[in-house]
């Protein structure tokens, strides 16, 4: 899929070490990020700074924002994510 630059992606972590107690009953999608460059098949995103990871993934781990939720839908907000002992 293509995406475009400034566009709201959510990001997989499937390859990304969280320090919660169990990866399988952790959100699949991490929060949105908004997309800086795209390169080649790669986008790089705008993470912040407490992420220690790198900024470029595969368009296979993103996922776009759609913004076509229901009427008075909220959704709850989470904790912050901790990425390799530090909070986001």
């Amino acid at each position: 899929m293509i995406y475009k630059i400034n566009d709201m992606m959510f990001l997989n972590s499937r390859n990304i070490m969280i320090s919660r107690l169990s990866k399988k009953l952790d959100n699949k999608m991490l929060e949105l990020f908004k997309i800086l460059i795209e390169i080649e098949h790669a986008y790089q995103l705008k993470l912040s700074s407490t992420m220690k990871i790198h900024s470029k993934f595969a368009s296979n781990l993103l996922q776009l924002d759609s913004k076509d939720a229901l009427e008075k839908q909220q959704n709850e907000s989470s904790d912050s994510i901790v990425v390799e002992d530090e909070d986001e």
